[in-house]
C-alpha cells in the first residue's frame, strides 16, 4: 500500500475545533429523551401527565434555541432562530393548555 501525496497548492480542510458532535447535539438528545419519556409516561402514568412532559419538551427546545449559541442546538435548527423559538414555544404552550382542558375520566 503506498501512500499519496496531494499535490502542491491543494487546499487542505482545517482540522476539526470546538466541542465533540455528542456536546453539539446534547440538548437535542435531551429533546428526543423528553419526547420518549412523554410516550412512556403517556402509556403507564396517563395522558395528562405525558402530555405536560412532551409540552415540557417542546418548551425546553424552544428556550434553549434562543438562549445557546447555535453550534449547541444542531437538531433543533430548522430556520431562522426567532421562527424556531416561537415555533416551539407556540406548540409547547399549546400542547399545555390543550392537555390541560382534557377532562378527567
Amino acid at each position: 500500500m503506498t501512500m499519496t501525496t496531494p499535490p502542491v497548492g491543494t487546499p487542505v480542510p482545517p482540522a476539526p475545533t470546538g466541542p465533540p458532535l455528542l456536546v453539539r447535539r446534547a440538548v437535542f438528545i435531551g429533546v428526543l429523551v423528553l419526547v420518549a419519556a412523554s410516550v412512556l409516561v403517556t402509556w403507564f402514568v396517563n395522558f395528562r401527565a405525558g402530555g405536560y412532559v412532551l409540552a415540557s419538551a417542546s418548551l425546553l427546545g424552544g428556550l434553549a434555541r434562543g438562549v445557546l449559541p447555535e453550534y449547541l442546538c444542531l437538531g433543533l435548527l430548522v430556520r431562522s432562530r426567532r421562527q424556531d423559538v416561537a415555533t416551539l414555544l407556540v406548540i409547547g404552550v399549546a400542547l399545555a393548555v390543550s392537555v390541560s382542558i382534557v377532562p378527567r375520566h
